[in-house]
């Protein structure tokens, strides 16, 4: 089974409405590559930033799980949508920019697969096309796996997120839902997850094989700190 396939017919409910992290995706495009036509992002879940970004650009996208890419095409009927793994995945055409957003990188617990997933972006992309992407933190990981779990409630339905350290970079995310159904009655829903921790160097070196002109940003502050919860990097196929 797909990552975020049991917890994917909430993913909406807990991640709220997120046009504004795509409108900030937008205006780094604009920056970057202001004739940019078509753009592809890989692992596009429900497809929030691409119901935005779909009326400045001809867009498509790759997710590995049906129930996410279900509620996409709910969304987003004249977009073509693949189901596919986005570090296997050979589409028969390039695009002006690729972008991968909501910490996806860091699902990539192996070295070998990130550097797989910036060579499959590169070969999706034109010349001089833009990669966008987007990290947690070392920061950000380790602070959460040193708090206690985190409760949240949408509706009469309750979210709970537990991060704790694995090892040195990898963390487990352990996810329940308690959805309400009448009275006292919940169903549970569980999903575990792994994200890795990456440092802005270790990213830079990789991506540097076969990007140019590497940006680090921090979308929530005027520049990066060592408290930056959040990292977006913008780069340039060579």
């Amino acid at each position: 089974m797909s990552d975020y396939d049991v917890i994917g017919k909430f993913y909406d409910d807990i991640m709220g409405d997120q046009k504004e992290s795509a409108r900030q995706i937008h205006n780094l495009i604009k920056k970057s590559c202001p004739k940019a036509k078509t753009l592809l992002e890989l692992g596009c879940g429900t497809g929030s930033y691409l119901k935005y970004l779909s009326k400045y650009y001809e867009t498509t996208g790759i997710d590995s799980s049906s129930v996410m890419l279900s509620i996409a095409r709910e969304k987003l009927p004249d977009t073509e949508l693949y189901q596919a793994s986005m570090l296997e995945v050979k589409l028969e055409r390039k695009f002006d920019v690729v972008i991968c957003m909501n910490d996806t990188f860091n699902h990539l617990t192996k070295i070998a697969d990130l550097k797989r997933l910036f060579s499959n972006s590169f070969d999706h992309l034109i010349e001089k096309g833009i990669l966008i992407f987007d990290i947690n933190t070392e920061h950000k990981l380790r602070s959460l796996s040193e708090t206690p779990p985190i409760v949240h409630q949408f509706d009469e339905n309750y979210f709970i997120t537990n991060v704790t350290r694995e090892n040195k970079d990898i963390y487990e995310w352990d996810l329940r839902i308690f959805e309400h159904i009448s009275d006292n009655t919940y169903n549970l829903y569980e999903e575990l997850l792994y994200e890795r921790s990456y440092s802005v160097a270790q990213i830079k070196d990789y991506l540097g094989k076969k990007f140019k002109n590497i940006r680090v940003l921090d979308l929530s502050s005027k520049k990066t700190s060592p408290e930056s919860q959040r990292l977006h990097f913008t780069c340039t196929k060579k």
